[in-house]
C-alpha cells in the first residue's frame, strides 16, 4: 500500500505505541507500507519533530521512518487546500499515486478523495489495512475475534 502521511500522524504517534498512528508508523519501518513524502516535507518534518519531540527513543523511531520514506519530487504545484503546506500533501499524492493520505486534519479530511486517493483518518486507514491484509487464514479468523472484528 502507498501512503501519505500528514505530520500530525507522527505528533500524534509519540505519545501513544498503542494508536494507531504509532502503528501505521511501524508498519512503514517494517517495509509493509510505502510512505511518501516531497524532499521539502521531509525537512520540514524532521525539523518540527525535532522541537515537539524530546523522548529520545521515540526520536530514533522517526528516524528510521524518515530512511524508509520515499521522497518524490514535485512536477508540479498544486492548490487543493487552503494551507499551502497542507498543499504539499496532495503533491506527494500526484508524484507517487498513494492510494491513501492519512491525516486527522479537518480541511484535509474534507476533500475525502482526490484523484484516486483516499483522504481517511489513521483508524480509517487501519480498518482497511487490516482488512487488506488478512489472508483468510485460521490466524487472520482468529486475531480478528481477538480484536472483536
Amino acid at each position: 500500500m502507498k501512503v501519505v502521511i500528514d505530520t500530525n500522524i507522527l505528533i500524534n504517534a509519540a505519545g501513544d505505541e498503542e494508536s494507531r498512528a504509532f502503528k501505521i508508523l511501524k508498519e512503514v519501518i517494517e517495509g509493509r507500507i510505502e510512505a511518501f513524502a516531497t524532499h521539502q516535507t521531509m525537512s520540514e518534518n524532521r525539523q518540527m519533530l525535532r522541537k515537539l519531540i524530546s523522548d529520545r527513543e521515540f526520536r530514533e523511531l522517526v528516524e528510521e521512518y524518515f530512511r524508509k520514506l520515499n521522497v518524490t519530487k514535485v512536477y508540479k504545484p498544486v492548490d487543493v487546500v487552503s494551507d499551502p503546506e497542507d498543499n504539499k500533501l496532495f503533491e506527494s499524492i500526484a508524484a507517487s499515486g498513494a492510494e491513501y493520505l492519512i491525516s486527522e486534519d479537518k480541511e484535509v479530511l474534507a476533500v475525502e478523495n482526490w484523484h484516486g486517493c483516499e483522504v481517511i483518518t489513521p483508524a480509517e486507514f487501519w480498518a482497511k489495512y487490516k482488512n487488506s491484509s488478512d489472508d483468510g487464514s485460521a490466524w487472520g479468523d482468529f486475531t480478528k475475534m481477538l480484536m472483536g472484528n
